[in-house]
Protein backbone atom coordinates (compact mmCIF):
# COMPACT_ATOMS: atom_id res chain seq x y z
CA UNK A 1 0.00 0.00 0.00
CA UNK A 2 2.85 2.35 0.75
CA UNK A 3 4.22 1.93 -2.80
CA UNK A 4 0.81 2.82 -4.23
CA UNK A 5 0.58 5.85 -1.94
CA UNK A 6 4.11 6.99 -2.89
CA UNK A 7 3.25 6.68 -6.57
CA UNK A 8 0.06 8.75 -6.10
CA UNK A 9 2.01 11.44 -4.25
CA UNK A 10 4.65 11.44 -6.96
CA UNK A 11 1.99 11.80 -9.68
CA UNK A 12 0.36 14.66 -7.76
CA UNK A 13 3.75 16.40 -7.42
CA UNK A 14 4.34 16.07 -11.18
CA UNK A 15 0.88 17.51 -11.86
CA UNK A 16 1.52 20.45 -9.55
CA UNK A 17 4.90 21.10 -11.14
CA UNK A 18 3.48 20.94 -14.63
CA UNK A 19 0.59 23.23 -13.67
CA UNK A 20 3.01 25.71 -12.14
CA UNK A 21 5.26 25.46 -15.18
CA UNK A 22 2.27 26.16 -17.41
CA UNK A 23 1.37 29.23 -15.38
CA UNK A 24 4.91 30.55 -15.46
CA UNK A 25 5.32 29.90 -19.17
CA UNK A 26 5.61 33.06 -21.30
CA UNK A 27 2.33 33.59 -23.09
CA UNK A 28 1.71 35.99 -25.96
CA UNK A 29 0.16 39.20 -24.73
CA UNK A 30 -3.04 40.60 -26.08
CA UNK A 31 -3.57 44.15 -27.23
CA UNK A 32 -1.23 46.73 -28.66
CA UNK A 33 2.24 45.41 -29.56
CA UNK A 34 5.01 46.63 -27.31
CA UNK A 35 6.98 49.70 -28.37
CA UNK A 36 10.75 50.03 -28.12
CA UNK A 37 10.31 52.55 -25.31
CA UNK A 38 7.59 52.04 -22.76
CA UNK A 39 5.15 54.90 -23.00
CA UNK A 40 3.07 56.71 -20.43
CA UNK A 41 -0.46 58.00 -20.70
CA UNK A 42 -0.83 61.76 -20.38
CA UNK A 43 -4.34 63.17 -20.31
CA UNK A 44 -5.04 66.31 -22.29
CA UNK A 45 -8.15 67.93 -23.71
CA UNK A 46 -8.06 68.04 -27.51
CA UNK A 47 -10.60 69.20 -30.06
CA UNK A 48 -11.61 66.87 -32.88
CA UNK A 49 -9.70 69.06 -35.32
CA UNK A 50 -6.53 68.60 -33.27
CA UNK A 51 -6.94 64.82 -33.29
CA UNK A 52 -7.29 64.95 -37.08
CA UNK A 53 -4.29 67.26 -37.20
CA UNK A 54 -2.15 64.65 -35.41
CA UNK A 55 -3.13 62.04 -38.00
CA UNK A 56 -2.36 64.44 -40.86
CA UNK A 57 1.02 65.35 -39.39
CA UNK A 58 1.94 61.68 -39.16
CA UNK A 59 1.08 61.34 -42.85
CA UNK A 60 3.46 64.18 -43.73
CA UNK A 61 6.40 62.51 -42.00
CA UNK A 62 8.40 59.46 -43.10
CA UNK A 63 6.52 56.16 -43.27
CA UNK A 64 8.53 54.74 -40.36
CA UNK A 65 7.20 57.46 -38.05
CA UNK A 66 3.69 56.64 -36.89
CA UNK A 67 0.86 58.68 -35.39
CA UNK A 68 1.92 57.46 -31.94
CA UNK A 69 5.25 59.29 -32.38
CA UNK A 70 3.64 62.67 -33.16
CA UNK A 71 3.13 63.70 -29.49
CA UNK A 72 6.80 62.95 -28.73
CA UNK A 73 7.96 65.07 -31.65
CA UNK A 74 5.59 67.92 -30.78
CA UNK A 75 6.86 68.00 -27.21
CA UNK A 76 10.47 67.93 -28.47
CA UNK A 77 9.93 71.01 -30.62
CA UNK A 78 8.19 72.86 -27.78
CA UNK A 79 11.05 72.06 -25.41
CA UNK A 80 13.62 73.20 -27.96
CA UNK A 81 11.76 76.46 -28.57
CA UNK A 82 11.36 77.21 -24.84
CA UNK A 83 15.04 76.44 -24.28
CA UNK A 84 15.93 78.89 -27.07
CA UNK A 85 13.77 81.53 -25.32
CA UNK A 86 15.57 80.85 -22.02
CA UNK A 87 18.94 81.30 -23.71
CA UNK A 88 17.74 84.54 -25.30
CA UNK A 89 17.00 86.07 -21.89
CA UNK A 90 19.78 84.30 -19.98
CA UNK A 91 21.53 87.50 -18.89
CA UNK A 92 18.28 88.94 -17.53
CA UNK A 93 16.26 87.79 -14.57
CA UNK A 94 13.32 86.60 -16.71
CA UNK A 95 11.92 83.40 -18.12
CA UNK A 96 10.26 85.07 -21.13
CA UNK A 97 11.21 88.12 -23.20
CA UNK A 98 9.67 91.44 -22.17
CA UNK A 99 7.08 91.61 -24.98
CA UNK A 100 5.54 88.25 -24.14
CA UNK A 101 2.73 89.18 -21.77
CA UNK A 102 0.17 86.40 -22.32
CA UNK A 103 -0.12 82.92 -23.77
CA UNK A 104 -1.32 84.18 -27.16
CA UNK A 105 1.84 86.29 -27.41
CA UNK A 106 3.83 83.07 -27.81
CA UNK A 107 1.71 82.15 -30.82
CA UNK A 108 2.39 85.60 -32.31
CA UNK A 109 6.11 85.43 -31.47
CA UNK A 110 6.50 82.14 -33.29
CA UNK A 111 4.19 83.14 -36.21
CA UNK A 112 1.59 80.51 -35.35
CA UNK A 113 -2.15 80.83 -36.01
CA UNK A 114 -4.07 81.58 -32.83
CA UNK A 115 -6.26 78.80 -31.41
CA UNK A 116 -9.69 78.70 -33.05
CA UNK A 117 -13.09 78.63 -31.37
CA UNK A 118 -13.32 74.91 -32.19
CA UNK A 119 -10.40 74.31 -29.84
CA UNK A 120 -12.32 75.97 -27.00
CA UNK A 121 -14.62 72.91 -26.62
CA UNK A 122 -12.19 70.00 -26.38
CA UNK A 123 -12.77 66.52 -25.00
CA UNK A 124 -10.40 64.64 -22.72
CA UNK A 125 -8.18 62.04 -24.28
CA UNK A 126 -4.93 60.34 -23.48
CA UNK A 127 -1.76 60.65 -25.49
CA UNK A 128 1.06 58.18 -25.11
CA UNK A 129 4.49 59.70 -24.70
CA UNK A 130 7.90 58.33 -23.84
CA UNK A 131 9.12 58.96 -20.29
CA UNK A 132 11.58 61.70 -21.30
CA UNK A 133 8.89 63.52 -23.27
CA UNK A 134 6.52 63.27 -20.30
CA UNK A 135 9.18 65.02 -18.21
CA UNK A 136 9.71 67.68 -20.89
CA UNK A 137 5.96 68.27 -21.18
CA UNK A 138 5.82 68.67 -17.41
CA UNK A 139 8.63 71.24 -17.49
CA UNK A 140 7.02 73.18 -20.33
CA UNK A 141 3.65 73.06 -18.61
CA UNK A 142 5.21 74.22 -15.33
CA UNK A 143 6.89 77.15 -17.04
CA UNK A 144 3.85 78.23 -19.04
CA UNK A 145 1.54 77.71 -16.07
CA UNK A 146 3.71 79.84 -13.79
CA UNK A 147 4.12 82.63 -16.34
CA UNK A 148 0.70 82.63 -18.05
CA UNK A 149 -1.56 80.24 -16.12
CA UNK A 150 -1.68 77.84 -19.09
CA UNK A 151 -2.91 74.30 -18.52
CA UNK A 152 -1.38 71.10 -19.88
CA UNK A 153 -3.86 70.91 -22.75
CA UNK A 154 -3.00 74.43 -23.91
CA UNK A 155 0.68 73.56 -23.65
CA UNK A 156 0.26 70.46 -25.81
CA UNK A 157 -1.85 72.39 -28.34
CA UNK A 158 0.99 74.89 -28.67
CA UNK A 159 3.38 71.98 -29.22
CA UNK A 160 1.16 70.58 -32.01
CA UNK A 161 1.06 73.97 -33.71
CA UNK A 162 4.85 74.19 -33.54
CA UNK A 163 5.24 70.74 -35.10
CA UNK A 164 2.85 71.65 -37.90
CA UNK A 165 4.84 74.82 -38.57
CA UNK A 166 8.10 72.85 -38.61
CA UNK A 167 6.75 70.39 -41.16
CA UNK A 168 5.43 73.22 -43.37
CA UNK A 169 8.65 75.25 -43.18
CA UNK A 170 11.02 72.31 -43.67
CA UNK A 171 9.66 69.96 -46.35
CA UNK A 172 12.91 67.96 -46.39
CA UNK A 173 12.03 66.70 -42.92
CA UNK A 174 10.71 63.50 -44.53
CA UNK A 175 14.27 62.30 -45.03
CA UNK A 176 14.52 61.54 -41.30
CA UNK A 177 13.15 58.05 -40.89
CA UNK A 178 13.53 57.58 -37.13
CA UNK A 179 12.14 59.61 -34.27
CA UNK A 180 15.62 59.99 -32.77
CA UNK A 181 17.08 61.44 -36.00
CA UNK A 182 14.19 63.88 -36.26
CA UNK A 183 14.55 64.84 -32.59
CA UNK A 184 18.28 65.55 -33.13
CA UNK A 185 17.41 67.68 -36.16
CA UNK A 186 14.90 69.66 -34.11
CA UNK A 187 17.41 70.29 -31.33
CA UNK A 188 20.14 71.29 -33.79
CA UNK A 189 17.72 73.61 -35.60
CA UNK A 190 16.96 75.57 -32.43
CA UNK A 191 20.40 75.51 -30.83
Amino acid sequence: MSKKKDKQQEDQAKQRASTLAALLKEKPKRGRPSHNVSRQNVYVALAKSQKKQMKQLAGLLANEISRADVPDLAISILSARLEALRRAVADRNREMPEGITDFESLYLLWDLPLPTADEKEPSWTSIRVSPQQAIELGRAHGTLNAVFGANRSQTFSLALSLLEQLIEDHPLIQQYVTVEDLRKYIIDLHS
